[in-house]
């Protein structure tokens, strides 16, 4: 007996021995431990329409880096901004709240005291924070890391620029190749090709600071999180070769609503007060259209390129498994639709926004979702997929059960507000002036078959019900008064 235990016991002493050896030899090489939470890459495009995707059914505008990103993961056809300009949008992707509740109303405003931002509650589970490109809002010390492009004295890309072209004296956004140039005082909008290489332009500069925060990130132990906001397809639409003539403009097709003897109206339903805001918001030149929308379509494919330049480091560092990332803009552009150009109302290619959302191993792949929300939806979403509680007074609601096909429930209404307020409801969308009820009229629109927005319905008796719905859920929404969000006490590591 005493025998037959030591023949089988000698097994099991040999691979004690040899996992002793191999800890011995291992000891000083351990991995190091893996975030507790994923990362998030929080990419954006100002003022890039909805349907400028190729995985959209776009016919012209190539973006193959975009399209890959949407088969990936989730495509939301019905996504809306919370308010059709820069700043109150960003203060709604960043505070999941509307901004009649955070404060922001208008570009260059504060948050409310007391709000609540993304970056800055990621830094209370233990995640490095980093921007890159044009954030619109204060304050800076949401961010660990911070490469702000701010825009005139002390802007870190123009300053970049002297030094990589010493006789440079021209604005980077405006200095066109002598000859390219289409601007006043025929138009507002300067149009062209830039004296910039693309690798000097400010997205090339943009993606190689992104890569550089990626890179500083490979191996720690901490997540991060970094928002990359890049500013086209925004004016001016003088850019570089190869995009500036990438795509011909005497071959780009004028919208159906565009009227080449259109004359421009008081407030060009955007309330802008001065002359030259009203003219920079109008437009009735065909030739300088469609200038404007080969430039655009060719901001769009450049922004496209680097950032699939981004997306494949995130993939070569090997982060892309454990990193979500989402691609949404803060507003569209008419591009001369009823001849009102950029933003600023609540058309659907001023108000519509594309939002693509990739998850590994937490969302399905290559689906499209064709529910109605806005942009509150943004944050508490990042939030959920992370494991991490989204707030109470956050007003939006994740997106993640939506994308799994767990949310039979879905409200299909989204909410935005500038001059006007604006509900979409289904295939309804219902415009209201606010304070402006003396300068415009309500909007009753049904944009499933009328996309171009040209009928109004509004107190139509055949409607007469869906209009009362709408204007409910308006006024409801209105009154809303969410809780004060509060930041936890930090949760370390």
């Amino acid at each position: 007996m005493v025998k037959r235990t030591l023949y089988y016991g000698w097994p099991l002493v040999i691979a004690l021995v040899a996992c002793l050896i191999t800890l011995k030899e291992t000891s000083g090489q351990a991995k190091p431990t893996p975030p507790r939470y994923p990362n998030i890459l929080f990419l954006m495009a100002d003022e890039y329409r909805h349907d400028a995707l190729g995985v959209a059914g776009h016919k012209i505008v190539k973006t193959p880096n975009l399209d890959r990103l949407a088969r990936q993961g989730v495509r939301f056809t019905q996504a809306y901004t919370a308010s059709p300009v820069c700043s109150p949008s960003r203060a709604t992707l960043f505070t999941g709240r509307y901004p009649q509740i955070h404060g922001v109303v208008r570009n260059d405003l504060p948050l409310n005291p007391g709000e609540v931002a993304l970056p800055e509650l990621l830094k209370r589970y233990g995640y490095v924070t980093g921007i890159v490109g044009k954030l619109h809002l204060p304050p800076d010390s949401w961010f660990d890391s911070q490469m702000i492009v701010r825009r005139g004295i002390g802007d870190v890309y123009e300053e970049f620029l002297r030094r990589k072209l010493p006789g440079f004296r021209g604005h980077p956004e405006n200095t066109a190749v002598p000859g390219t140039l289409t601007g006043p005082p025929r138009t507002p909008l300067r149009i062209g090709t830039s004296v910039l290489p693309e690798d000097l332009y400010e997205e090339a500069y943009e993606a190689d600071r992104a890569i550089d925060f990626l890179r500083a990130q490979k191996g720690g132990n901490r997540p991060w999180f970094l928002f990359l906001s890049m500013l086209k397809p925004h004016s001016e639409f003088v850019i570089p070769e190869p995009f500036a003539t990438m795509y011909a403009a005497a071959e780009m097709p004028l919208p159906a609503t565009f009227r080449a003897d259109a004359k421009m109206l008081a407030d060009i339903e955007t309330r802008y007060e001065d002359q030259n805001g009203r003219a920079r918001h109008f437009i009735n030149d065909p030739e300088v259209l469609r200038a404007v929308i080969a430039h655009y379509y060719g901001a769009v494919t450049m922004v496209d390129k680097h950032m699939g330049r981004v997306l494949e480091a995130l993939n070569e560092l090997g982060l892309g498994d454990n990193t979500i990332v989402v691609f949404t803009a803060d507003h569209g552009n008419m591009l001369g639709e009823r001849n009102h150009m950029f933003k600023g109302v609540m058309y659907e290619s001023s108000a519509r926004v594309p939002l693509l959302l990739r998850a590994p191993g937490k969302l399905p792949k290559g689906k499209v979702v064709d529910a109605v929300l806005d942009n509150t939806a943004v944050m508490p979403t990042l939030l959920d997929l992370a494991g991490i509680p989204v707030p109470a007074g956050v007003q939006g609601r994740s997106l993640a059960p939506l994308a799994r096909g767990d949310a039979p429930s879905w409200p299909q209404t989204a909410f935005s507000v500038l001059h006007d307020r604006m509900v979409r409801s289904g295939e309804w969308k219902l415009i209201d002036p606010l304070a402006n009820r003396e300068r415009g009229k309500p909007q009753l629109y049904n944009v499933v078959k009328d996309p171009d927005e040209q009928e109004n319905l509004y107190r139509r008796p055949e409607v007469a019900q869906v209009q009362r719905r709408l204007e409910t859920a308006l006024q409801q929404w209105w009154n809303q008064k969410p809780a004060p969000v509060i930041l936890p006490a930090s949760i370390g590591r």
